[in-house]
């Protein structure tokens, strides 16, 4: 038996998928398909329930993943679940658990230079806030082992790793944005960070995804810290702080790109 965290059999790995490129494309649009009608569904229950939607577009993708997968047979339903547990063979796949960290630091030192001022920056800070990343743990696995685990997999037998990740950006965000709507967790922010942010967290994840061999756990806990860090962030003004993040996650996806990150997972793919 392999050592647990490498894909042993090609066969089974969370990045195979079994089926011609035209049924894979096909699975992938059946779930944007239907996670965007989920997204109506928690549109129009905004008003009524806001409270739920989040999680109803969170943890909704999930099971619509778990569905698709269990009806495509031939062991779907099995890798999805293995990409759960997996970890990366190059323990060095680790350290991007600390880009969020670094992003929410830098988010705070740019706001400092902008003039924000120092007085009370981390009064915020106090011992709930310990709490919200493992508040954003459950999420965060069900949003990767849907968008991530089942979707980018499904892709990735006709289009690049980078393509997949700009695709499944564009529904990816458009759930997201009724978190804006009347009532929502979200509303009144602006609209631009929205969708830079989004677009710049499905490139950098689906990266981290693939290159750890079709890791959602790894996926995850970054997903996780991308949310649990915003408590850094909170002495910052919120509309700074909205602005800051998207283009300095921007700013990371880019990097990802420019460095390469892309090229050397496809070469080894």
């Amino acid at each position: 038996m392999a050592p647990h965290g490498t894909v042993a059999d090609p066969r089974t790995g969370p990045l195979e998928v079994a089926g011609s490129r035209q049924q894979q494309v096909q699975a992938a649009a059946w779930f944007v398909g239907l996670c965007l009608a989920l997204a109506a569904l928690g549109a129009a229950v905004s008003g009524a329930a806001p409270a739920l939607v989040p999680f109803i577009l969170a943890i909704g993708p999930a099971f619509i993943a778990v569905g698709l997968a269990f009806r495509e047979g031939h062991g779907a339903l099995r890798r999805l679940g293995r990409s759960l547990t997996l970890r990366p063979a190059d323990a060095h796949w680790y350290l991007v658990l600390l880009i969020p960290v670094g992003w929410a630091l830098a988010v705070v030192g740019v706001a400092l230079a902008l003039g924000e001022p120092t007085t009370g920056l981390f009064d915020e800070l106090t011992l709930s806030a310990l709490f919200i990343p493992f508040v954003v743990v459950l999420p965060a696995f069900a949003e990767e082992v849907a968008w991530r685990g089942y979707a980018v997999s499904r892709l990735l037998g006709a289009m690049s790793p980078l393509s997949a990740s700009l695709v499944l950006a564009v529904p990816w965000t458009v759930m997201h944005l009724v978190l804006l709507l009347p009532g929502g967790m979200n509303e009144g922010a602006a609209l631009w960070p929205s969708f830079l942010s989004l677009f710049a967290y499905s490139v950098v994840l689906t990266w981290v995804f693939i290159g750890t061999g079709g890791s959602v756990l790894v996926a995850a806990l970054a997903h996780a810290g991308l949310n649990g860090v915003v408590p850094i962030m909170w002495g910052v003004d919120p509309d700074l702080s909205w602005s800051l993040r998207a283009v300095l996650a921007a700013v990371i996806a880019v990097s990802v790109i420019a460095l390469g990150g892309f090229r050397r997972i496809a070469g080894r793919s």
